[in-house]
């Protein structure tokens, strides 16, 4: 049997869990903002693309009227401030074509949510500092596995829920509104499916996202790959599976829906969109189950 080579860890006092438990989600929660709020940043830098070349190319006549109402704005090579203003423009062209290549190799920044939740060089770098993976329905799966007692977990919900809307009120109060909203904006998802067309495709993409979460790191050390960002290739597809009728992916972590709304709109998660709170949770059961079958953790002697 193929076994995940991952040990239990230690029992710790559970105020110590507690605190652990903690640091872990608020730190996953302030870096999941600030990549949101970059990666949006550069959706917005390369939506631009196409005003920027074209304010580059002034017709003559926009040009003489410049000229006649600012002598700066000048088109001849001796006025300083049409230099600048035309250096200006060429940076921000590049930056703006640079920023289209990179948004290419990402998942769409406005359909594929849980990219800024759910990536793995977040969560492994975090788990190597913490022990723990800041992931809700993961956390649940460690439940099924028996890595985490039923009492560990009755703490672990409060803090994955009350935490991150902490961090999001920290972005409100820290950032100007216009930067702010890009990264805490709330999420919604369409009501136009079933409910239980929704919730079912919401327990199989995070069932496969758990499971895969825990097992490629294992697999990429059996085989003696150390770089895991391999896992995130793996899991790439997963992060653009639609859940719901306008093609957006899971968020992975039920609990940022929830945070989101709270903090923007000061209201609960609408009834209809639950499927989007319970779903991953019941696939973190059955990625737990899946785990305790195929994936056993060896049992220490």
């Amino acid at each position: 049997k193929l076994r995940t080579h991952l040990t239990i860890l230690p029992t710790a006092t559970m105020k110590e869990f507690i605190l652990r438990e903690a640091r872990a989600v608020f730190l996953w929660s302030l870096i999941s903002y600030t990549l949101r709020l970059c990666l949006s940043l550069l959706d917005e830098l390369s939506s631009l693309q196409d005003d920027l070349l074209s304010s580059t190319t002034i017709s003559s006549n926009e040009i003489t009227n410049e000229r006649e109402q600012n002598f700066c704005f000048s088109p001849s090579p001796h006025g300083k401030c049409w230099k600048s203003v035309t250096i200006i423009r060429v940076f921000l062209t590049l930056l703006s074509i640079l920023a289209g290549w990179f948004l290419r190799f990402l998942p769409s920044i406005k359909y594929a949510v849980g990219f800024s939740f759910a990536s793995t060089w977040i969560f492994y770098p975090i788990r190597d500092r913490f022990r723990s993976i800041p992931n809700l329905p993961c956390r649940i799966c460690e439940t099924v596995m028996g890595r985490i007692s039923l009492r560990q977990l009755a703490m672990i919900f409060p803090i994955h829920f009350l935490v991150p809307t902490i961090g999001a009120y920290s972005f409100k109060i820290m950032l100007p509104q216009a930067l702010a909203g890009y990264a805490i904006d709330p999420i919604s998802y369409s009501e136009s499916n079933r409910w239980i067309v929704d919730f079912l495709r919401e327990i199989f993409v995070n069932t496969l996202f758990v499971v895969g979460l825990l097992v490629i790191p294992a697999l990429l050390q059996i085989n003696g790959i150390k770089r895991r960002g391999f896992a995130l290739l793996a899991l790439y597809p997963l992060y653009s599976f639609s859940v719901d009728a306008n093609s957006n992916g899971s968020v992975f972590s039920p609990n940022m829906l929830y945070a989101l709304r709270y903090v923007n709109a000061y209201e609960e998660v609408p009834l209809a969109q639950w499927s989007h709170v319970l779903g991953p949770m019941i696939g973190g059961i059955v990625a737990g189950r899946i785990m305790r079958k195929a994936f056993p953790d060896e049992k220490q002697l």
